[in-house]
């Protein structure tokens, strides 16, 4: 019984986790988002950083300033997703609407600030997390690819593939930092000489099997590596 009760809460803590990182764009599934078309194109590398897809300034602790290119609407959509992946964003109701100011349309914003801030709420509520924690809080996101499945000059639909880590890598933690894989279709629509996301959904998966001679690391030595590792860099 006690075992059960551990395990639900995981699923419960990893679902507002991943409800989060995914935003108001859909129903938490993939249905909405088009088919691939014959033109369908994976970027070259994870986010499409590379020639004439990186960003030029940072905007709000953002990369900003894309070309009007497929590779260029890739790498807005892993940078905005990973902004949006950090303890600070979800502890610091401050920063977390400079973010969203920096990377939705300007329709988008009011929504998507809404959600999140309910969202992060929750979130935190659910991970034990007060103030004094924060810093304790693991809270990561990374590329694993990207695939541009429709683009025009005026929009871009790039669905992302990533893993994130969440948790709390203390003994009284509610939830041990657990691992997830998921895949995001972001809509960006071209405002203002750049690239902004309109929606967001999210889908479970590509999700891979745990390697049989490995286990999960201690909570000390998880601790010990969200302070020696930095988080990951953004694509461009």
């Amino acid at each position: 019984m006690k075992i059960g009760a551990i395990v639900f809460g995981l699923v419960l803590v990893l679902g507002i986790a991943l409800t989060l990182f995914g935003g108001g764009g859909g129903g938490g599934n993939d249905q909405g988002a088009p088919e691939a078309p014959a033109d369908s194109t994976p970027t070259s590398q994870a986010g499409g950083s590379g020639p004439g897809a990186k960003a030029k300034s940072v905007k709000g602790g953002v990369p900003v300033g894309y070309p009007r290119t497929k590779d260029g609407a890739a790498a807005a959509a892993v940078n905005y997703q990973v902004a949006r992946s950090s303890p600070g964003y979800f502890a610091d109701q401050a920063l977390r609407h400079q973010v969203l100011k920096t990377v939705m349309t300007s329709t988008a914003l009011g929504n998507q600030q809404a959600q999140d801030d309910q969202m992060a709420k929750g979130l935190l509520a659910s991970l034990g997390v007060t103030e004094q924690t924060v810093p304790d809080m693991v809270m990561r996101a990374a590329s694993l690819g990207t695939s541009v499945r429709s683009f025009s000059e005026d929009t871009a639909t790039v669905k992302v593939w990533m893993s994130e880590v969440v948790g709390v890598p203390t003994e009284k933690s509610k939830m041990p930092v657990s691992g997830t894989w998921s895949t995001y279709t972001l809509i960006l629509q071209w405002q203002d000489g750049d690239w902004k996301v309109a929606t967001i959904d999210l889908a479970d998966g590509p999700t891979p099997l745990v390697a049989p001679d490995q286990s999960a690391s201690s909570t000390e030595d998880m601790r010990l590596a969200n302070k020696e590792f930095g988080a990951p860099r953004y694509a461009g």
